[in-house]
């Protein structure tokens, strides 16, 4: 910065603000370290010429002399119990491994949705703490609910990137706003700004197509691969392992620092999809149903220890079917989905333990702390009652649809042989998500009881524990999990990072119990929101919200009638009663009045005030940053790949688009393309002719083919959305004008209000990923024809 000579008044106010910094990092020093470090003293001689001059390197900073690498690994959705080594019959050799040469956790908690419980893995802190009270597709303008974190709460990869590791995340972010996921950023939010990865390779959002993710090298979007490196077809799980190995023998072959790695598969989150080989390595062992299979592994569950011998299994609940009120065509349906589901865990298991195996024939197991969760959450009850071959009905608020609907689409989309490939967003029952959380009630979304907040988690590090397959019953959260890391690798917490002072850590270190199965537990008091179900953990007993809603419903009448201040508590002892069977409310009024006075302090101290603010969307339309944003955009075929909700509004909305083009005979292509076929929109020419495809994520088709041939020349393309009624999902009616002459009508059923896809994106002049039209499919992205397409003009009312 070049100086400036002040006089006067400004003269003074510049020795002010120079005596303050001074005096600010002076405080800071005094409190301790500093991120990022300043530079060491240089210690060479600089002399007049080089035979009176020394050299010498400040260098980079270096970790702690032996400091071990450090190994995250976490799945997605997968039930508590259904890691073989927690009750169930999926096969998770290398999860059981971890757990048989270290020890494993009965109540390692977690938030009740993904991206939040990702965020307070990374920092250490409150979900609330960090903005992450919800996902970051539903983030809405309240500090615990807005995604924004800072420097205050700085993420684990931060630190020790700071400190001289080597750090990489692998597979499903979800951290960073998708609003600010574009191709022209802001990169902030991504994992290698404020997060402090060096590196990251994986996707972005809640979900994606296991076969055709959309990937990202650091901030750049790469082309899916065709094949895995062995040559066969390309799956998420199988090329992400592919990829770690990859980064760790060149971390192996080029550097001497320790590394930290964040694996994070997609599996088992839907759509349930895995290689056809794999499909039917379950084929017949759900034919009993889930109450039999309940019942089996809470059996199971006594025999390892992990529930005691007079427990009983907590009742199911009336909203969820019985297996017997399902014909035998339907159980046929429902047994396959836990079949697949089922080969999904063990698939991505597999992977996990090639770069498990990768490690150890380098030699660098033994040095490496394992941390392995089977879930972010508890198991995902957002299938339907049915399951679904759609699963973002639910999350748009359709209502679910009959076991004879599902069976009708089912065959629509390939039948039970396709049930499992790249094109269905399948999910299972809400009954199968029920049963997977056994010993526990309840499932994802629920943060009131264990259901909801519980992952089956295994720690090995020999150097540290002792211990061989034991379990450790101390009630813990994953706010412990970076206190543990920086006492491990002997790197400190930073008192600042990037000028900002860290807040202090509210979880403690899992060190203390790792070889004293007797130690009481060290984190005492656990608060839980999530989408405004509530529940507290304080010193043996659990205060559980009784449930407003189911949650595979989004109906807006049931949220709105949400009040948390008329919650209903449930209470359980939990010293006695690990599994909460038993509701001792009415026995204990005053231990009930004495932790929901502590909830709502709890709830002030972290900012989850309001209580229910990730409810902020379907109920204040101003919490939707996407319905506040442009209104006019001018797009050119330059602009694609950008996430659904980074583009124009473009569903139950009105809007107008204006295509600008050059045509002659050659002309063909997307013209705009968002979402893919089992729900999404694209405009395009095909065969000379104007083409309009709209899905209703799967469940309505909407297909112009009308005669329209595309005249030569300079062309301007318009079609016209206007909603038929001003409500959800609502009915519409397209137009379309070739040069301001209408050309031709359709009325569309149903629009999609929330998402078209969790995981696709928006294009200009192309279709990247699935396609929205399958005709087009061979044709790949089907660009449109170069030089053609000018521009294309969104303008939403």
């Amino acid at each position: 910065m070049k100086n400036k000579f002040l006089v006067g008044t400004g003269f003074i106010l510049m020795l002010a603000i120079v005596s303050c910094t001074q005096v600010q990092k002076s405080a800071m020093q005094d409190a301790g370290n500093a991120i990022p470090y300043p530079n060491k003293e240089w210690k060479g001689v600089q002399g007049k010429t080089l035979t009176d001059s020394k050299p010498y390197f400040i260098g980079q900073p270096s970790a702690p002399e032996d400091a071990p690498n450090v190994l995250v690994v976490m799945l997605d959705d997968a039930g508590y119990s259904n890691a073989s080594s927690y009750g169930g019959v999926m096969k998770t050799p290398t999860f059981d491994r971890i757990g048989d040469e270290g020890i494993r956790y009965t109540h390692m908690s977690v938030a009740a949705v993904c991206s939040p419980t990702r965020g307070s893995l990374l920092t250490g802190y409150n979900i609330h703490q960090i903005g992450t009270g919800i996902i970051s597709e539903f983030a809405t303008g309240y500090p615990g609910y807005n995604s924004q974190i800072d420097y205050t709460t700085p993420s684990i990869a931060k630190i020790l990137t700071e400190n001289g590791y080597a750090t990489a995340a692998f597979g499903k972010w979800h951290n960073t706003p998708m609003e600010e996921a574009s191709p022209a950023g802001p990169f902030e939010s991504w994992p290698t700004g404020v997060w402090g990865f060096e590196y990251f390779w994986g996707f972005l959002g809640g979900e994606t197509n296991q076969f055709h993710p959309l990937l990202y090298e650091n901030t750049t979007a790469i082309e899916t691969p065709k094949t895995n490196a062995d040559g066969s077809q390309f799956h998420l799980s199988h090329g992400m392992a592919d990829q770690a190995i990859k980064w760790l023998d060149n971390w192996k072959g080029l550097r001497d620092d320790p590394f930290f790695m964040y694996y994070t598969p997609g599996a088992v989150h839907a759509p349930i999809q895995v290689p056809e080989e794999w499909r039917d390595k379950y084929k017949g062992q759900f034919d009993e149903g889930w109450h039999a299979y309940r019942a089996q592994q809470f059996e199971r569950q006594k025999k390892m220890g992990l529930v005691p011998e007079d427990a009983e299994m907590v009742d199911w609940p009336e909203s969820i079917p019985e297996w017997d009120s399902f014909s035998e065509e339907g159980k046929k349906y429902l047994a396959r989905q836990m079949e697949v589901n089922a080969a999904f865990l063990e698939h991505v298991d597999f992977h996990v333990g090639r770069v498990i195996s990768h490690l150890e024939e380098m030699g660098e197991l033994d040095n490496t702390l394992v941390v392995y969760l089977t879930a972010d959450n508890g198991c995902t009850a957002e299938g339907s009652p049915t399951g679904t071959f759609s699963e973002l009905l639910m999350q748009n608020g359709f209502p679910p649809l009959t076991m004879d609907q599902q069976l009708e689409k089912l065959e629509e989309f390939g039948g039970l042989e396709a049930w499992g490939g790249p094109h269905m967003a399948n999910h299972y029952s809400v009954a199968w998500a029920y049963a997977s959380s056994t010993p526990f009630q309840w499932t994802k979304q629920m943060a009131s009881h264990f259901g909801g907040t519980m992952s089956a988690t295994a720690i090995r590090y020999p150097k540290a524990i002792k211990a061989k397959g034991e379990w450790r019953r101390q009630f813990q959260n994953i706010t412990d999990l970076v206190p543990t890391i920086l006492e491990v690798t002997g790197v400190p917490a930073p008192d600042y990072v990037n000028g900002q002072k860290r807040i202090e850590y509210p979880g403690r270190s899992l060190t203390y119990a790792w070889n004293n199965a007797d130690a009481k537990t060290n984190h005492p008091t656990q608060y839980f929101e999530m989408l405004g179900f509530v529940g507290l953990y304080h010193e043996g007993w659990t205060l559980c919200g009784k449930p407003y809603r189911i949650p595979w419903s989004v109906d807006p009448a049931a949220m709105a009638n949400f009040d948390p201040l008329k919650t209903e508590w449930e209470l359980y002892n939990i010293d006695e009663d690990p599994i909460q069977q038993v509701n001792v409310a009415d026995q204990y009024p005053e231990k009930v009045k004495e932790l929901e006075k502590l909830f709502w302090e709890e709830a002030e101290k972290y900012d989850v005030y309001p209580v229910g603010g990730s409810l902020g969307r379907p109920l204040q339309p101003e919490s939707n940053p996407q319905r506040e944003a442009k209104k006019h955009w001018e797009l050119t075929p330059n602009v694609y790949r950008v996430p659904e909700l980074a583009g124009p509004e473009i569903k139950s909305t009105n809007y107008k688009i204006n295509a600008y083009i050059t045509a002659d005979k050659t002309t063909q292509g997307v013209i705009y393309a968002v979402g893919e076929h089992i729900g999404g929109q694209a405009l395009f020419i095909k065969d000379g002719k104007l083409r309009y495809s709209y899905s209703t994520l799967g469940l309505y088709w909407h297909d112009f083919k009308g005669n329209v041939k595309i005249p030569y020349g300079d062309i301007k393309i318009t079609l016209k959305h206007t909603m038929k009624e001003p409500k959800l999902n609502g009915p519409s009616t397209v137009e379309l004008f070739i040069n301001d002459e209408k050309v031709g009508e359709m009325d569309i059923k149903a629009t999609v209000y929330g998402s078209y896809t969790a995981h696709e994106t928006f294009d200009i002049g192309r279709d990247e990923g699935m396609p929205v039209n399958e005709e087009y499919e061979h044709l790949g992205k089907f660009k449109f024809t170069e030089g053609q397409l000018h521009k294309v003009v969104f303008d939403i009312n």
